[in-house]
């Protein structure tokens, strides 16, 4: 029996009214209806959606069977893949507003008017937030941003917005996020991959190194926050703003900045790393060590790519006939074969799309290696490396899937890794 004819029998289970009364809210013919839950038919997707709203599911519940009926036949844990399906639907709507046209620098930024110290409207509490994340940015201050746990729609508009502006320099961000308590999942750290998706919009900027943190939150409201409960703490002032964004105080006594970041660090102190990566540039060999990193811990992990990630099937002997033999790359040579024999040892499951895989068969580019380290391999080599890839589709001990470009507009510039279990989401931008 399927995930999905499972999960539908289960909260069939649950329904309180007749069979009857649920074919016919749900405009489903009772035979019907009994062959899909006898596992004799596959529902059609309108009449799944149907189904869902007769049984007045959850968002949660309605996501989770409709990532079955994609995924249905072979699978993994049904709430990880609505989880990762949660984090790339926002991780697109971020790519695509990163590219929009029209963001103003952080210079003219800065110059936008703030009066007072109190600020009403979405309007002004917009440009006093963005005046000031544009002036820390400016100041060259590496100190990090201290954001809330709860956050609004203002406050992540304008990070994403200053953090991708055009002048906008690669910049470390340390973000707190409140951990989301689950029954199945210590209290101590994250388990659960959708705790970090409050922090997408920054994570997929590729001018942001990214240094994140998961916390729990001990009180109902976030200090030092009581009253303000969403706020953004900078080296040299603080901004409070109520849940909506609708009001603002602005915080420019230096005592009283460092008081609340002191107060807010003693919160914390014990918070859970599970993000880092905060260097001048997202370089290969450090993204090495972190993957490698995770790997060790044989961690279970979904890997979401444009095209699948060949490193997985390349050994030794393929990576020295692709590797440049040119002495700008041997110093990295050791520590790439190396790699690639830890990545060897993984099955992850494999999300990709098919341009992604035509690309690969017509040219040989590799988007999981750069450009610099490798020269595209040879036909031999590529239909060698397709033939893993279908062994390994074959033997059942991952999952591969080829998901639907309209569903998931996939590119080269972007790759998810989900990492159970330790609750971290590393999501590379490589420019």
């Amino acid at each position: 029996m399927t995930e999905l004819i499972q999960s539908l029998k289960a909260a069939v289970a649950r329904y309180p009214g007749t069979m009857a009364e649920l074919a016919r809210r749900a405009a489903i013919d009772r035979s019907t209806l009994y062959k899909i839950l006898g596992g004799q038919r596959t529902p059609r997707r309108e009449q799944l959606e149907r189904l869902t709203d007769a049984l007045e599911l959850t968002e949660e519940e309605k996501t989770t069977l409709l990532v079955q009926y994609k995924q249905r036949g072979r699978g993994t844990d049904p709430k990880m893949r609505a989880a990762l399906n949660q984090l790339l639907e926002a991780a697109f709507r971020v790519e695509d507003y990163t590219r929009r046209e029209g963001n103003i620098t952080n210079e003219a930024a800065r110059q936008m008017s703030v009066a007072g110290q109190y600020v009403e409207g979405t309007r002004a509490v917009t440009a006093a937030a963005a005046a000031l994340v544009a002036e820390h940015m400016l100041s060259g201050d590496t100190r990090p941003l201290l954001l809330s746990p709860f956050t609004n729609p203002v406050l992540d508009r304008v990070l994403v917005n200053r953090f991708s502006a055009p002048d906008g320099q690669t910049a470390s961000l340390s973000q707190l996020l409140i951990f989301v308590e689950e029954s199945d999942i210590p209290r101590e750290k994250a388990g659960n991959i959708a705790t970090l998706t409050r922090a997408l919009p920054l994570l997929f900027l590729p001018k942001l190194n990214y240094d994140a943190r998961v916390v729990r939150c001990v009180t109902s409201e976030p200090s030092p926050g009581t009253l303000m409960p969403v706020y953004l703490l900078l080296p040299t002032a603080a901004l409070m703003m109520d849940r909506l964004g609708q009001k603002g105080y602005i915080i420019t006594d230096r005592e009283v900045v460092e008081n609340l970041r002191l107060s807010f660090s003693r919160k914390y102190i014990d918070a859970v790393p599970v993000l880092k990566l905060a260097t001048g540039t997202h370089g290969f060999m450090e993204s090495m060590q972190l993957y490698s990193k995770l790997f060790a811990e044989t961690r279970k992990c979904c890997m979401v790519r444009y095209q699948p990630p060949f490193s997985l099937f390349a050994d030794e002997k393929i990576a020295l006939r692709v590797v440049r033999q040119d002495a700008a790359v041997q110093p990295y040579l050791p520590a790439l074969l190396d790699y690639l024999n830890t990545w060897n040892q993984q099955t992850p499951d494999l999300y990709f799309c098919e341009e992604g895989l035509l690309q690969f068969v017509r040219t040989g580019q590799m988007f999981d290696l750069p450009s610099a380290l490798y020269e595209p391999p040879d036909v031999e080599t590529r239909r060698e490396l397709l033939l893993r890839l279908r062994r390994a589709a074959a033997s059942d001990k991952q999952t591969l899937r080829i998901v639907e470009s309209a569903q998931l507009p996939l590119t080269p510039s972007m790759s998810v890794n989900a990492f159970r279990g330790r609750g971290v989401v590393f999501c590379q931008a490589v420019l």
